[in-house]
């Protein structure tokens, strides 16, 4: 994985906008994309900056391995849509963790998950 996909990922896993990131690492945006790019490779105090920003380091930015992605991050990340329903479908996931990580009785969140599984198939059905 490239510093650039890093770089992606572990903005969005951290809760950052771009531009607010670019800003807290002392940075321009047009920087930022440089880097997202691979056009370009930041230098050491702001390689550093940025790793600390994201809970890492630099080695772990810099360095050959990947990131392993959650199946939410495959999905937005590696998808082959359209990026506005990528980004709504990640929206949804991000509803669906609050919902099943509240209080909300067993039962009903089987029944809340066997609805989303029925809208899936039934249109899964009409589409062949």
């Amino acid at each position: 994985m490239l510093l650039g996909e890093k770089l992606e990922v572990l903005i969005k896993r951290n809760g950052y906008k771009k531009t607010d990131f670019a800003r807290e690492a002392g940075i321009t945006y047009r920087a930022l994309a440089n880097y997202l790019s691979g056009s370009r490779k930041p230098r050491g105090k702001i390689l550093d900056k940025m790793a600390e920003l994201l809970n890492t380091s630099a080695e772990e930015l810099t360095g050959g391995d990947d990131i392993t992605l959650t199946s939410a991050e495959k999905l937005y990340f590696t998808g082959s849509s359209d990026k506005k329903l990528l980004s709504a479908a990640d929206d949804i996931l991000k509803q669906l963790d609050e919902i099943f990580s509240s209080d909300m009785e067993e039962k009903d969140k089987t029944a809340f998950f066997n609805c989303i599984a029925e809208k899936y198939f039934a249109q899964k059905a009409e589409n062949e």
